[in-house]
């Protein structure tokens, strides 16, 4: 390898430096344009949040070090191909092609399923038996070199999969955190003076998804109060009676205060329909007879009482019920009139002042 070099730049030295130029002015180029390139990537690196940097970073080092080690395999695979199986140039690419393919697919899935908490146990499996198997590949096929080099042929796989496994893990725990509440608990001292209110206060903390205990017990203390209200107007039944989206919000304690702001208009609107309902009730209650009319019987007492008064000729039983259409045989009404009649004009006229006696 070293002679090879050496003869190449004894026959770069012997080509005129003008024959060179385009070759020089295009190697510059390609290299100012690779340095304008990493500078874009880096500047856009720095520019992002910090959590998103270090993740990026992250990836970014280890997809570098599975190319490098990809590169290292494929030297391996596609001359066994090539020598061993018999195949030629294509199908010795294709073959190292699909088999990188295949540990891509698994080492994706895997990073898919750890950013949303998976632990994604079947595809990190399969690249770990893909990872060894190009371990133990290289470990054959470095047979003949020294012991150094075929541990470290086996070996860079091997740190491929610790390497997968490490980001792999970091993406669950990243995951985890970002769900895990970052608010107050409740005290100790709450815990000593009331253990079970305090694990229901914990417990809706974290069913509501609730950062510091007091919010927690505050929008419990809202459910409770809306669904005591709604109790008292509709019943023992208020779930049935109101609309489902407040009362499954209420009693599952999803979104609660919206379901709260609602009880006020769903409570006014039952009131006002009650009310409608009761003034419908009272127009279509039956025609009261005569007789039961307290209203008749009113009008019949005032108007006997101012004849008694008068000293006007007072009607008959019968002429009385006539007046008033109760039926002639109810005689009994006309003696409770005349009676009633009797005793207010006794009271008017005990009320009314005495002439003085003259002298």
């Amino acid at each position: 390898m070293n002679d090879r070099i050496v003869a190449a730049l004894e026959a770069a030295t012997t080509i005129p430096w003008w024959d060179l130029t385009p070759v020089l002015g295009g190697t510059a180029l390609v290299a100012l344009l690779l340095i304008r390139f990493l500078a874009s990537v880096v500047r856009a690196i720095r520019d992002l949040p910090e959590e998103k940097r270090d993740t990026t970073i992250q990836l970014l080092l280890t997809i570098g070090f599975l190319v490098v080690v990809g590169a290292l395999v494929a030297e391996g695979i596609i001359g066994f191909a090539r020598d061993e199986m018999g195949l030629g140039p294509v199908l010795s690419v294709a073959v190292f092609l699909g088999i990188d393919g295949v540990a891509g697919f698994f080492a994706h899935t895997a990073y898919r399923w750890a950013k949303v908490g998976g632990k994604a146990l079947f595809p990190r499996a399969m690249v770990i038996l893909i990872i060894g198997a190009s371990a133990w590949f290289q470990w054959i096929h470095a047979a003949d070199l020294a012991l150094a080099a075929q541990v470290a042929r086996a070996g860079m796989p091997l740190i491929a999969a610790l390497l997968l496994e490490t980001l792999l893990v970091s993406r669950r725990k990243t995951w985890k955190q970002a769900q895990t509440t970052t608010g107050t608990s409740v005290p100790r001292a709450r815990w000593l003076w009331d253990p079970i209110g305090s694990a229901g206060i914990t417990r809706r903390q974290q069913l509501w998804a609730v950062p510091d205990w007091e919010d927690a017990l505050e929008l419990h203390m809202i459910r409770l109060e809306a669904i005591q209200r709604l109790r008292r107007e509709f019943g023992a039944f208020w779930a049935w009676k109101v609309p489902a989206t407040v009362a499954v919000r209420l009693r599952k304690g999803f979104r609660v205060p919206e379901a709260a702001a609602m009880v006020d208009d769903i409570i006014t609107e039952h009131q006002s329909q009650e009310r409608w309902r009761q003034a419908n009730d009272l127009t279509d209650l039956p025609e009261i007879p005569p007789a039961r009319d307290p209203r008749v019987f009113e009008t019949a007492v005032k108007a006997e009482t101012e004849a008694i008064l008068a000293y006007r000729q007072r009607l008959s039983e019968r002429d009385l019920c006539t007046a008033y259409g109760v039926p002639t045989t109810n005689r009994r009404w006309a003696k409770q009139v005349k009676k009633e009649a009797a005793s207010r004009a006794e009271e008017k006229r005990s009320s009314a002042p005495t002439d003085p006696v003259p002298a």
